[in-house]
Parts: structure tokens; C-alpha cells; sequence
């Protein structure tokens, strides 16, 4: 159609344009805060690289990792090895055939109105992440179907901050109506407000769980 905007294209699904990437420096993003040995692993970890950015799982970081090709104006390309994002996680997790929420094994009865019916349905699980900052203040991210999605979330969000900004990070559980659950995880912190101006809410907090961050260890 005439005048719409370009498709944005993830990074994680744009194929590399450039030759010889396995002989492209990398670096390790200093947040990571890791040692010259785990510094080496990872780099191994990374793999070969077919797409802008390579989100990977390993046994030498406690959270998921991302190996991004950094390509600027009259400087050589290098892999950078940083966290990686909730939706980059969320990628690697998840295939075509497995984009519905679990199911949490039980119901959950919501009622919109004062004078409403309730509804009973069968409850599914979401995870959102958050990071609380040290003037008291946060922020929460999207809501998804892998709890690690949202840790990695979290964990990535923290990093980005200015250090001694962040006082710690979480990931809190949902259980959720089955019937709102795209809903939720399309429209986020504000759908969540919505819903939750319900008579009773379609959608609980059932659980926080602390997200370690690298200069808590």
C-alpha cells in the first residue's frame, strides 16, 4: 500500500550481509562483569554467527547471552557479547507451533463488573519482569510465556541502567484468564491497569522471584 511504513525487522532474523565474521574481534560487554577464562568461553559459546544477532543459552552465564554484530561508519565490525533481551530470549525459546501459555492446572473466576456475572475459565501462566530503582521508582516489561524470557528481561533492562541506579530486580508470576491472555501480553502494563480495574481481576500476581544481577554475586 501506498505511504505505510517499512516492516522493522528484528535483528535476531536479519541475515548478515558481511563475509569472514569469524574473524571479527570480540568483546564482552563489561556489565556482564565476567573474567578473562569465562570471557574466553563465551566466545566459543557464541558460535557461528547467521543473523545480526545470535541470542544463546550456556553453562558459563547464568543468564541468556547475545552475540551482536556492531557495524559503524568508518570503524571495523566486532561481536559484542551483552545480555540479551526478553524478546530475543523469547525467540530462541519458542517456534511457530508453541505460542500459547501453559496452562497453571486451574481456574480463575473474574467478574468485569460490580453487577456483572463472574466467569470461570482455565488459568494460564505469565511472566512479567521488573526492575526497581533506588529513588523508588520502576519499571515492568512485557508480560510472556517463558518465565526466562521475562528474567532475561529484567536482567538486561538492569544492565542498561547507570550503575548504582538499580536496587534490585524480579520476575513475578501471573496467573491469568485464559480468554485476556493475548490481550495481556499485546497491550502490557497498560492492559494489565485495565484488567486489573475490573470488579475482580482476570489477572493475579502469584508469585516474585529475585533475578540476580552481576554485582550481587
Amino acid at each position: 500500500m501506498a505511504g505505510s511504513a517499512p516492516v522493522s525487522v528484528p535483528k535476531w532474523l536479519k541475515p548478515l550481509g558481511l563475509r569472514e565474521v569469524d574473524s571479527f574481534e570480540v568483546r564482552i560487554d563489561p556489565a556482564l562483569r565476567v573474567d578473562e577464562e569465562t570471557a574466553y568461553l563465551l566466545e566459543q559459546d557464541a558460535g557461528t554467527l547467521f543473523t545480526e544477532v545470535t541470542a544463546f543459552m550456556t553453562s558459563n552465564y547464568d543468564a541468556p547471552l547475545a552475540a551482536e554484530v556492531i557495524q559503524r561508519d568508518g570503524a571495523n565490525p566486532y561481536v559484542l557479547i551483552r545480555a540479551a533481551t526478553g524478546d530475543e530470549t523469547l525467540d530462541l525459546l519458542s517456534t511457530a507451533d508453541d505460542t500459547n501459555p501453559d496452562s497453571a492446572r486451574q481456574t480463575i473466576t473474574w467478574q468485569e463488573g460490580q453487577d456483572g456475572a463472574p466467569v470461570t475459565e482455565p488459568a494460564v501462566l505469565l511472566w512479567s519482569g521488573e526492575v526497581l530503582l533506588n529513588s523508588g521508582q520502576g519499571e515492568a516489561g512485557p508480560f510472556y510465556t517463558f518465565r526466562i524470557a521475562a528474567c532475561a528481561w529484567a536482567f538486561s533492562t538492569a544492565l542498561k541502567k547507570p550503575a548504582g541506579h538499580v536496587c534490585s530486580a524480579q520476575v513475578v508470576t501471573y496467573l491469568c484468564a485464559r480468554s485476556v491472555a493475548g490481550q495481556l501480553m499485546e497491550g502490557g502494563e497498560a492492559e494489565f491497569r485495565r484488567l486489573n480495574r475490573f470488579w475482580v481481576a482476570p489477572a493475579r500476581s502469584a508469585g516474585v522471584d529475585t533475578v540476580r544481577l552481576p554485582h550481587e554475586d
